[in-house]
């Protein structure tokens, strides 16, 4: 199995420490990934409880990454919440038609991420 429960897929440097640095706070163990092609790839080998996926994303962006794992078997049932910018609103909806199980604007991040991540962990655990 795996030794996290969280896998970060965000290529900016300062935003993943950031982020991570709240979820190891609150207890969580994180692995950053920082572009598309290596998060998807960790996924697949490491079975994340759930994955935090920035959409604008180098090698794959969010979306492709997000769409290779809700066709995976082995990887359909993880969890994933997207990160995205305010700005980006049809991004939510894309997502969201794609399979993510949640969205979060990254400027709510400091508010909302640890609430975001136990829900959608408690309702993961519960199906």
């Amino acid at each position: 199995m795996t030794d996290f429960d969280i896998l970060l897929i965000e290529d900016s440097p300062s935003q993943a420490l950031n982020f991570r640095l709240m979820l190891e706070r609150a207890g969580y163990q994180v692995q950053v990934a920082p572009d598309g092609l290596t998060g998807w790839r960790t996924a697949c080998t490491q079975s994340p409880r759930m994955i935090l996926l920035d959409i604008d994303l180098p090698a794959l962006d969010g979306f492709q990454v997000l769409s290779r794992l809700k066709r995976d078997q082995q990887t359909k049932k993880i969890p994933v919440v997207m990160l995205t910018h305010r700005d980006r609103i049809d991004s939510v909806q894309r997502a969201l038609d794609l399979g993510a199980d949640d969205y979060l604007f990254k400027d709510d991040v400091p508010y909302e991420l640890l609430n975001v991540v136990s829900q959608v962990l408690m309702l993961s655990s519960h199906g």
